[in-house]
Protein backbone atom coordinates (compact mmCIF):
# COMPACT_ATOMS: atom_id res chain seq x y z
CA UNK A 1 0.00 0.00 0.00
CA UNK A 2 1.45 3.16 -0.98
CA UNK A 3 2.28 5.75 1.62
CA UNK A 4 0.85 9.67 1.34
CA UNK A 5 4.59 11.60 0.91
CA UNK A 6 3.58 14.85 3.06
CA UNK A 7 3.28 12.20 6.22
CA UNK A 8 4.64 8.13 5.71
CA UNK A 9 2.05 7.17 8.75
CA UNK A 10 -0.99 8.29 6.17
CA UNK A 11 -1.38 4.94 4.53
CA UNK A 12 -4.19 4.49 1.83
CA UNK A 13 -5.55 1.37 0.05
CA UNK A 14 -4.15 0.52 -3.10
CA UNK A 15 -6.12 0.63 -6.11
CA UNK A 16 -7.50 3.75 -8.42
CA UNK A 17 -6.89 7.06 -6.46
CA UNK A 18 -9.89 8.44 -8.29
CA UNK A 19 -12.11 5.88 -6.50
CA UNK A 20 -13.46 6.24 -3.06
CA UNK A 21 -12.32 3.43 -0.70
CA UNK A 22 -11.47 2.60 2.57
CA UNK A 23 -8.21 4.49 4.10
CA UNK A 24 -6.18 3.73 6.49
CA UNK A 25 -4.80 6.48 9.30
CA UNK A 26 -2.14 6.01 11.75
CA UNK A 27 -2.24 7.79 15.15
CA UNK A 28 -2.49 9.08 18.87
CA UNK A 29 -6.11 8.62 20.67
CA UNK A 30 -7.22 11.77 22.70
CA UNK A 31 -10.49 12.68 24.15
CA UNK A 32 -11.46 16.55 22.83
CA UNK A 33 -14.46 18.39 24.47
CA UNK A 34 -16.28 18.79 21.11
CA UNK A 35 -19.19 21.73 20.19
CA UNK A 36 -18.43 23.27 23.38
CA UNK A 37 -21.72 25.25 24.37
CA UNK A 38 -24.13 23.09 21.97
CA UNK A 39 -26.76 21.07 22.83
CA UNK A 40 -23.78 18.52 21.26
CA UNK A 41 -21.45 19.60 23.52
CA UNK A 42 -19.28 16.08 24.26
CA UNK A 43 -15.97 14.59 24.81
CA UNK A 44 -15.03 12.28 21.61
CA UNK A 45 -12.24 9.85 20.84
CA UNK A 46 -10.38 12.01 18.65
CA UNK A 47 -7.35 10.61 16.13
CA UNK A 48 -4.40 13.02 15.97
CA UNK A 49 -2.56 12.33 13.08
CA UNK A 50 0.47 13.50 11.66
CA UNK A 51 3.68 15.02 12.52
CA UNK A 52 4.76 14.51 16.16
CA UNK A 53 1.07 13.23 17.29
CA UNK A 54 2.58 9.32 18.20
CA UNK A 55 5.24 10.95 20.25
CA UNK A 56 2.34 13.35 21.82
CA UNK A 57 4.36 16.21 20.05
CA UNK A 58 2.75 20.04 19.72
CA UNK A 59 4.11 22.48 17.04
CA UNK A 60 6.13 25.28 17.80
CA UNK A 61 9.25 27.12 16.45
CA UNK A 62 11.18 24.74 14.60
CA UNK A 63 8.84 21.80 15.01
CA UNK A 64 6.82 20.56 12.29
CA UNK A 65 2.98 21.58 11.75
CA UNK A 66 -0.09 20.12 14.63
CA UNK A 67 -1.58 17.29 13.70
CA UNK A 68 -4.37 17.09 12.02
CA UNK A 69 -7.28 16.29 14.59
CA UNK A 70 -9.99 13.72 13.25
CA UNK A 71 -13.38 12.72 15.56
CA UNK A 72 -13.57 8.98 15.71
CA UNK A 73 -17.16 7.23 15.35
CA UNK A 74 -17.01 3.47 15.43
CA UNK A 75 -19.59 2.74 12.50
CA UNK A 76 -23.07 1.26 13.78
CA UNK A 77 -22.19 3.12 17.46
CA UNK A 78 -23.66 5.45 19.27
CA UNK A 79 -21.91 8.77 17.86
CA UNK A 80 -22.03 10.37 21.23
CA UNK A 81 -20.84 7.73 23.49
CA UNK A 82 -18.73 4.87 22.83
CA UNK A 83 -17.10 3.98 25.37
CA UNK A 84 -14.86 0.78 23.71
CA UNK A 85 -12.80 3.74 21.78
CA UNK A 86 -12.81 5.77 25.06
CA UNK A 87 -10.77 3.20 26.99
CA UNK A 88 -8.39 3.48 24.36
CA UNK A 89 -7.08 7.02 24.85
CA UNK A 90 -3.40 7.81 24.53
CA UNK A 91 -3.05 4.76 22.41
CA UNK A 92 -1.89 4.60 18.86
CA UNK A 93 -4.39 3.31 16.52
CA UNK A 94 -4.56 1.96 12.98
CA UNK A 95 -7.91 2.73 11.79
CA UNK A 96 -9.71 1.46 8.46
CA UNK A 97 -12.41 3.67 7.06
CA UNK A 98 -13.88 6.75 5.63
CA UNK A 99 -13.18 10.43 6.03
CA UNK A 100 -15.97 12.56 6.09
CA UNK A 101 -14.89 16.09 6.90
CA UNK A 102 -13.56 16.48 10.26
CA UNK A 103 -15.28 12.72 11.26
CA UNK A 104 -13.56 9.60 10.37
CA UNK A 105 -16.13 6.41 10.29
CA UNK A 106 -14.16 3.29 11.28
CA UNK A 107 -15.19 0.24 10.09
CA UNK A 108 -11.98 -1.57 12.14
CA UNK A 109 -9.13 -0.57 14.49
CA UNK A 110 -6.23 -1.83 16.27
CA UNK A 111 -3.76 -0.81 19.06
CA UNK A 112 -0.49 -0.75 17.07
CA UNK A 113 2.53 -1.87 18.57
CA UNK A 114 5.53 -0.33 19.86
CA UNK A 115 7.79 -1.64 17.13
CA UNK A 116 5.34 -1.88 14.59
CA UNK A 117 5.41 0.05 11.42
CA UNK A 118 2.24 1.77 10.29
CA UNK A 119 1.35 -0.11 7.07
CA UNK A 120 1.86 -3.48 8.75
CA UNK A 121 -0.97 -6.15 8.42
CA UNK A 122 -2.40 -7.70 12.50
CA UNK A 123 -4.90 -8.17 14.61
CA UNK A 124 -8.08 -5.92 13.54
CA UNK A 125 -11.16 -5.12 15.80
Amino acid sequence: MPADPRDPDHVRDAGDAAAPGPERLCGRLVLALRSPGSKSERVAPVLEVGAGAEAGGEAGEGRSAPPERLVLRREGANPFHDPELAALEGQVLIVEGERRGSHFLVRRYRVRGDDEPAGADGDWA
